[in-house]
């Protein structure tokens, strides 16, 4: 008997979405027909790459040369312009719903195709993340209408404004690395801190200060650029499997929600320095997790004093772990859906 369809949104900003789809593609494919909606040709170039996965790749919704103004998130689709291309867009996905009647849409990002879908006609299931979107009419909005909700993170970390917990399911955190974590614990250099970088350009003062102990060895992980650092750092530059390539206790991180979870998996000790993002995600979330005693948290401004305490408080730092990381989450999330649409 023929799978039912569902839609999954795979949004571009980051490598945590494709990193959530590579999880829960395989689990949901069990019950359905995934079809992935993508707005980027380098999104969709990835899932065909790694999947054998019917793809849908939206048109733009801006002009040629538009200058996208800056999101304010003082109001509705603030950032769509008055023009044809959105219709166009809008169209392309009807045309898509109305060819494969859809059960239902996975959106994992952009509450604008959440909208427009609900408004055709096909149940939302909407991926909540952390961080202040309860202040975006846009995101508001898309909760309100949502039939499920979904964050892939325990529900001891949603912030006490979130309106929509009722119907929102937390399925704890979820990593590729769940299932590595016993096999890790035994293979740590104490001796060695990671620091694990987010974007190639990253302040090379920043990193200066914070590997300027000559008497700790640390490795770079994470981009290409090359930063001039003492003889105590080892640069990898990227990586194919950063369980392989952290080899200390200690792991100094950006606080995007995948990584997080990744490096939970994996019983490190985190300290979280938090990247700018839209409803400052990461800064919320990452003192979500130092409140609860499961990370220490850094500034970029630490002088290279302050970075030597923290460090030293790392390597004595005891987390709280437990029920953060759920190994079960991708074919829970595929029963969840089933149970909902198929």
């Amino acid at each position: 008997m023929k799978k039912p369809a569902i839609f999954y949104f795979v949004h571009a900003h980051g490598n945590g979405h494709r990193a959530t789809f590579n999880m829960l593609y395989p689990a949901l494919s069990v019950y359905f027909e995934v079809i992935a909606i993508t707005t980027n040709s380098d999104i969709t170039r990835y899932l065909h790459k790694n999947h054998d996965v019917q793809v849908l790749e939206l048109p733009p919704k801006y002009p040629a040369d538009y200058e996208i103004p800056a999101h304010t998130f003082s109001k509705a689709f603030e950032v769509t312009p008055y023009a044809i291309e959105p219709a166009k867009r809008a169209q392309a996905l009807a045309e898509a719903i109305a060819q494969y009647n859809p059960k239902a849409f996975y959106c994992d990002g952009v509450p604008e195709l959440a909208i427009m879908v609900r408004g055709m006609g096909v149940p939302v299931v909407l991926v909540h993340l952390p961080g202040n979107v309860m202040g975006d009419p846009t995101q508001v909005f898309a909760h309100e209408l949502a039939d499920q909700i979904v964050a892939h993170f325990p529900s001891s970390l949603e912030q006490a404004n979130y309106l929509f917990a009722s119907k929102t399911y937390y399925s704890g955190y979820i990593s590729k690395y769940s299932n590595r974590e016993s096999s890790r614990r035994n293979h740590s250099d104490n001796d060695n801190i990671t620091v694990l970088l987010g974007y190639d350009n990253y302040d090379e003062s920043v990193l200066k200060n914070m590997t300027c102990d000559q008497d700790t060895r640390f490795t770079i992980i994470g981009n290409n650029r090359k930063y001039d650092l003492g003889q105590n750092c080892k640069q990898l530059g990227l990586v194919k499997d950063i369980s392989e390539a952290i080899v200390g206790e200690v792991v100094i991180s950006a606080a995007g929600q995948n990584t997080i979870a990744e490096l939970l998996s994996l019983n490190k000790r985190l300290i979280l320095l938090p990247e700018p993002r839209p409803y400052n995600e990461q800064v919320v979330h990452a003192n979500m997790l130092a409140d609860q005693n499961v990370a220490l948290l850094a500034q970029e401004n630490f002088s290279a004093g302050q970075w030597q305490y923290l460090l030293q408080k790392a390597k004595e730092f005891t987390p709280f772990y437990q029920n953060l990381v759920n190994a079960s989450a991708p074919e829970e999330i595929a029963q969840k859906m089933k149970s909902w649409y198929a």
